[in-house]
């Protein structure tokens, strides 16, 4: 007989490989992976058709290491993985193959992947909602995931701020004067005294405008912007108050 595997040999340089041997000959080293889910055995008949569907497979393999590799840097949503093999050439349905797996073992999910990408940016380059919206819409985060993201952001921020309030019961409101932390205002007002230093010089007119404008590209909503620039030029504010 012919087309027989006679030989399964690990590789001795990767454990993680096996040679396969067609009637003595080495025909092809698959990703032990790929050998255990076609469970390959010495004695088994291996015709052309099937060696070709284990290059096929190997292939696949292969693609799926890759974006593997690629998502071992950081989280990323399905289209940042599907451009990413778009681009190294493989074919639609080659892409979606991988795709498939990857999403059957939990690798991509956009839902988790902007739940990570906010809390990311909240924690290390604050920014608003507008501008979050933005940035996950470029991602290819589909807008129904992104405006349940951010509604639980938004539910997020008024527990805290309900948290603190309840806290806070019996004294003096007035002498709490911070934002509650890990709220768009705390957030916002952080970023503006961080980048008070560029516009200390300014008239306040003019830092004022520079200020709106910075947290505006920042994505922080008017009602947000207006309630940090109320603090940061409160002091001000009272002598314009008193002169008038």
């Amino acid at each position: 007989m012919e087309n027989i595997i006679t030989a399964l040999q690990e590789d001795p340089k990767d454990p993680e490989r096996i040679h396969v041997f067609i009637d003595g000959r080495h025909a092809i080293a698959l990703a032990l992976d790929v050998a255990a889910a076609e469970r390959l055995s010495v004695g088994q008949p291996c015709p052309p058709e099937r060696l070709e569907h284990l290059h096929h497979a190997q292939e696949l393999n292969d693609i799926y290491e890759e974006a593997l590799k690629f998502l071992s840097y950081r989280p990323r949503s399905e289209r940042e993985v599907e451009l990413r093999l778009r681009r190294k050439g493989y074919t639609p349905h080659q892409i979606e193959s991988v795709m498939h797996k990857l999403r059957h073992r939990g690798y991509v999910d956009d839902r988790q992947f902007a739940r990570w990408w906010v809390s990311n940016r909240m924690a290390f380059s604050p920014r608003g909602p507008r501008l979050l919206r933005s940035e996950l819409r470029h991602k290819g985060v589909p807008a129904a995931i992104v405006d349940q993201v951010l509604a639980e952001q938004a539910e997020l921020q008024h527990d805290l701020q309900q948290q603190a309030t309840h806290m806070a019961a019996g004294h003096d409101m007035q002498a709490i004067e911070e934002p509650v932390q890990g709220t768009d205002l705390a957030n916002a007002l952080a970023l503006a005294r961080k980048r008070w230093r560029l516009y200390s010089d300014l008239d306040p007119q003019s830092a004022r405008r520079r200020l709106s404008g910075f947290l505006a590209r920042r994505g922080y909503d008017y009602e947000t912007i207006d309630a940090v620039l109320r603090r940061m030029f409160a002091g001000q504010d009272e002598d314009e108050d008193a002169q008038g």
